[in-house]
């Protein structure tokens, strides 16, 4: 029986055959559909090996973790920009889910989340999860979960509120506009879990914080 892995990849496979993601150019099917002159581009942060890095050390001044890392450092260049605004805003939520399954082989290769359990992908209001079709963070989610052999939780957390974008918000208005907006269902399955959260830009940390403080707040023991 087919794996839900396999199953995406044979439909990515139909809708963008032998074509690289990023820059449309020929590449042979393969795990990540991402050529290898965009793969040796890819501004990569390496933080993930690296128990010590300046993610993890901005974190630990806002709320208790056990690591953190980020994939991509942003960069000015137009084909990762575009990457990103193609996942987020026009539909491409494959380009997500193959930078999910990269992102999640190189958590897996770092032995550092080994003792991860559960991601929860941070999530968007139902009704602008209508409007756009999808939770771009969900497929990133479920391609790291595939590649690390875990689950995904997308229904423990919610937002109470359709707080506004935060693209072009100040940074204080940013950790104003999501002070409060996140909330859990069913704490119980949160209990003594470890929780992988999984955002797609990482910029003040507003939001991360604010989901992992109402996940610590509903389940202490997580």
């Amino acid at each position: 029986m087919s794996t839900f892995r396999e199953l995406v990849s044979d439909f990515l496979a139909l809708i963008y055959p032998d074509r690289c993601m990023i820059c449309g150019t020929h590449v042979d099917r393969g795990v990540h559909s991402i050529c290898m002159t965009c793969r040796y581009k890819i501004p990569l942060t390496q933080y993930c090996h690296h128990a010590d890095n300046p993610v993890k050390e901005y974190f630990d001044t806002l709320i208790p973790n056990v690591h953190c890392s980020s994939m991509l450092f942003f960069k000015t260049e137009a084909m990762w920009r575009e990457a990103i605004h193609q996942f987020k805003y026009n539909g491409r939520w494959s380009i997500a889910y193959r930078l999910g399954r990269w992102y999640g082989s190189e958590l897996k290769a770092s032995g550092l989340y080994d003792s991860v359990d559960m991601i929860v992908p941070v999530p968007l209001h139902w009704t602008r999860a209508i409007v756009r079709g999808y939770n771009q963070c969900h497929y990133i989610a479920q391609g790291m979960a595939d590649e690390m052999g875990i689950k995904v939780n997308r229904g423990c957390l919610y937002r109470k509120r359709n707080n506004p974008s935060q693209t072009t918000q100040s940074s204080m208005q940013r950790w104003e506009n999501v002070d409060g907006i996140f909330a859990v269902r069913n704490s119980k399955l949160l209990n003594e879990r470890h929780i992988l959260i999984v955002d797609d830009v990482l910029t003040t940390g507003a939001t991360l914080n604010a989901c992992a403080k109402a996940i610590l707040e509903a389940s202490p023991t997580t």
